[in-house]
């Protein structure tokens, strides 16, 4: 079933690393590489907002199908337009909000359909796909622009994108009842405040919004190669397929995991992880080596936290969820916003303070919030079981 979210990672690993690349080969600016990565990844905080849309009329298949289609038509085009940048900044952004709206048809179709015992296999493939595609699809688009006509290559890429969601139809469809366009509009807001009024679900977004476990140097890697002597084909190379592996192994791990202890502690711990990687930067070598491994083992822990924070936004959302696909996206709106502080806090310390500096707060930033964390949801638990022996006697 994960497999089938793989549309989701080609898409994101076009647009964050292959497009870049493309750009820079036509002689565009760092700044305005940045703008459009910026402006085009906006849907992963606002797209939400659209997301009522996937719980009326249309069942959850027609929705992913359609938002695919449509993300691969804009990928495809977007190929073409690396030259006339204000309509590739339209087409790229048009294409992440598809994205956006595709994956949360699929995010929200599974709690759906599949049994808590499931939650972290469903997570760990999704995000194998996710993750693991988005490097494969990354070194596949610049291949083929390099070495097809531009246009064969473009439709190629926009078939290929849309390969995946034949799974879809080897997928149950939900069994709960649709509800019409007014009502689900109408009652938006406050359906969402009464779900998020649910203590596991305002115990997600503490998780989420806070800059724990955000993996944010996974933004910053691409553009540490100077501070480490690495060529740009190995940086390439190193935060492109190699990093796919790991991310996948770290997925699949993660399902072990998360099948044996409380999801939400192990999407804290994997905070812990990345953190000791950064904080052995500081200290390493500055060589290609060092940072190899640097970011291998950091983007390990990162698979490892992407299935628990998968696994967990299916336990928190739950069967029989009227607005699952709001919720599943509100819940990624949320987890993407550390992410973005978080990348804004590291840029700015290093250009001011250094490598080692940026290192050390965001590590250091994980590591203090998440033992914060752990410790407030040790107190809840050990009242609520207080609070029941209490009823019991």
């Amino acid at each position: 079933m994960g497999l089938a979210a793989a549309p989701l990672g080609f898409y994101y690993g076009f647009v964050s690393t292959a497009l870049p690349i493309l750009l820079a080969a036509r002689g565009v600016s760092v700044e305005k590489i940045a703008e459009v990565s910026a402006v085009g990844f906006s849907p992963t905080f606002w797209a939400f907002l659209l997301c009522p849309i996937l719980d009326v009329h249309f069942n959850k298949r027609t929705y992913a199908l359609f938002f695919a289609g449509v993300a691969a038509i804009c990928l495809g085009l977007s190929t073409l337009l690396t030259g006339n940048l204000p309509a590739l900044i339209v087409v790229v952004t048009l294409g992440c909000a598809a994205t956006v709206l595709f994956g949360n048809a699929h995010g929200g179709w599974m709690p759906h359909v599949i049994e808590d015992k499931h939650y972290a296999q469903v997570g760990g493939t999704s995000n194998i796909a996710n993750l693991g595609a988005a490097g494969a699809f990354a070194w596949l688009t610049v291949h083929l622009m390099r070495t097809l006509p531009a246009t064969t290559a473009a439709a190629l890429l926009a078939l290929l994108m849309m390969t995946p969601t034949a799974l879809l139809f080897f997928i149950p469809l939900p069994k709960h009842s649709l509800r019409s366009a007014s009502e689900t509009f109408s009652t938006f807001f406050g359906d969402l405040y009464r779900v998020c009024r649910r203590r596991e679900c305002l115990l997600g977004l503490l998780c989420f919004l806070s800059p724990t476990a955000c993996f944010a140097l996974t933004n910053v890697f691409p553009a540490l190669g100077t501070d480490f002597h690495a060529s740009e084909n190995w940086v390439t190379a190193i935060n492109g397929p190699y990093v796919a592996v790991v991310c996948s192994l770290g997925c699949l791990l993660g399902i072990w995991i998360c099948s044996r202890f409380a999801r939400r502690t192990v999407y804290i711990v994997t905070g812990f992880g990345g953190a000791i990687a950064a904080l052995g930067l500081i200290r390493s070598p500055h060589t290609l080596l060092f940072f190899a491994l640097g970011v291998l083992v950091y983007n390990f822990f990162t698979g490892i936290n992407y299935t628990a924070f998968t696994a967990l936004c299916y336990e928190i959302v739950g069967p029989g969820n009227a607005l699952a696909s709001t919720q599943m996206a509100l819940l990624a709106a949320s987890a993407n916003l550390p992410i973005s502080y978080m990348t804004a806090i590291d840029g700015r310390v290093h250009d001011h303070h250094g490598l080692g500096a940026m290192l050390a707060v965001d590590a250091l930033s994980s590591i203090a919030v998440g033992a914060t964390l752990l410790l407030i949801f040790h107190k809840i638990r050990s009242g609520t079981r207080a609070a029941e022996e209490l009823v019991a006697g």
